[in-house]
């Protein structure tokens, strides 16, 4: 089986494009993610969790514009991740996503900051939550 390098997302450090790093264990919410914020005109990375993303990061000449992440993930969950990040990018932005949380009144208040989105999400909000992280910019205005 080869690889269509052609739908390869660029990696970082490939261009000074804005990007979004999205991490989710879950295959076909990365892919569902991935098409829905291309179709909106970003470049988007995707990581199957803690260990790629932080790898991702660190291999990077730019840091992302947005992390998508879920919570819950095997081995390193979405909240641990994100304070490693964020302990390396301060203000970082971050989106959590989860299918299986809703209130997130019982969060730690260091990351209570962050937006969250529950899982399942209409397209238009996962597009909003992205160009409203970002401050308004949207790559396709």
């Amino acid at each position: 089986m080869t690889a269509d390098l052609e739908n390869l997302p660029p990696r970082p450090g490939q261009t000074d494009a804005p990007w979004i790093l999205v991490v989710d264990d879950e295959p076909s919410m990365r892919q569902l993610i991935n098409i829905v914020l291309k179709s909106a005109g970003w470049n988007v990375v995707l990581a199957e969790g803690a260990a790629e993303a932080l790898e991702t990061i660190k291999t990077s000449s730019t840091i992302p514009s947005v992390v998508i992440c879920d919570v819950l993930m095997p081995r390193v969950d979405g909240l641990e991740l994100v304070r490693r990040l964020c302990a390396r990018i301060p203000n970082l932005n971050v989106i959590f996503i989860s299918g299986h949380l809703t209130d997130v009144s019982w969060w730690p208040t260091d990351l209570r900051e962050h937006r969250f989105l529950a899982k399942p999400f209409e397209n238009k909000q996962l597009v909003a939550a992205v160009v409203d992280s970002v401050g308004g910019v949207n790559p396709v205005t």
